[in-house]
């Protein structure tokens, strides 16, 4: 019953209305959740902190939502995943964990044939894709072009690294290392600095550290904020929660010794 609640409650954040598992239903889920969810090192850096206590780096599910839904949080692709993996598994979709080397994690989804669905990757995607066909998308921001051969399927993003997916479903208490890597403030970029990405009024939008850059169809604009104008992108027009943002900070900050 209380899964049934919270499944309620991400579909309403979502927009979206309860289906039987179909292709048309898991695009809807996929095109929101990108369009409505931001992307964020701010979680990661006070889940590192529990982490680095525990053991445990990957929020709960209740935790994760509870953020998403009332705080204006996000996540990484970890936490991302984790996610749309239990809503999906909620909703009756045949849903599985793939890894892409390096570094990433996303979905399988068994419908009609495999799907590759990807909603931690900060790509103009939108939808779920058939597994084993290439394909090409892009916006103002980038090209990303999913190329499948014998040789495996690569991803290719312009800008942005190559990525080389593994198809073939995986656990996720296998990819404990991974994950464990990923919380090292030695090796990890994404916990070294503080960044933020969403659509404001449908716009592909970053914030790192203080440099805000959005990508409009007519070109990129980019500036350098100060301190107050941070703390109203933030809090204001990306819409998160003043406290989290503030306490992902001051660890961030004693962390790194700022």
């Amino acid at each position: 019953m209380e899964n049934d609640k919270l499944c309620n409650k991400v579909l309403k954040f979502l927009s979206v209305k309860k289906e039987h598992p179909n292709l048309s239903f898991l695009n809807k889920i996929v095109k929101n959740h990108q369009e409505k969810i931001k992307w964020e090192t701010l979680t990661k850096v006070i889940d590192w902190q529990n982490g680095d206590q525990t053991g445990q780096f990957l929020p709960s599910v209740d935790i994760y939502f509870e953020r998403v839904i009332n705080k204006g949080m996000g996540g990484t692709c970890w936490t991302h995943s984790v996610g749309l993996h239990w809503l999906l598994t909620e909703l009756g979709f045949p849903v599985y964990y793939v890894y892409m080397d390096p570094g990433h994690i996303c979905l399988r989804v068994e419908l009609d044939e495999p799907y590759y669905v990807d909603v931690g990757y900060c790509a103009p995607l939108f939808q779920a894709y058939p597994m084993f066909e290439s394909f090409k998308v892009k916006d103002e921001r980038e090209i990303f072009d999913y190329s499948v051969t014998n040789d495996g399927i690569k991803i290719i993003r312009t800008p942005g690294p190559t990525k080389t997916l593994n198809p073939n479903p995986i656990i996720l208490q296998d990819m404990e290392p991974i994950i464990k890597n990923s919380n090292n403030w030695d090796t990890s970029p994404v916990l070294r600095e503080i960044q933020i990405f969403g659509y404001i009024n449908g716009v592909p939008t970053s914030l790192k550290k203080n440099v805000l850059k959005q990508h409009f169809q007519t070109g990129k604009t980019e500036k350098v904020l100060n301190k107050g104008e941070v703390e109203y992108w933030v809090t204001k027009l990306f819409g998160i929660d003043k406290d989290i943002y503030y306490k992902a900070l001051k660890i961030y900050e004693n962390k790194m010794k700022i």
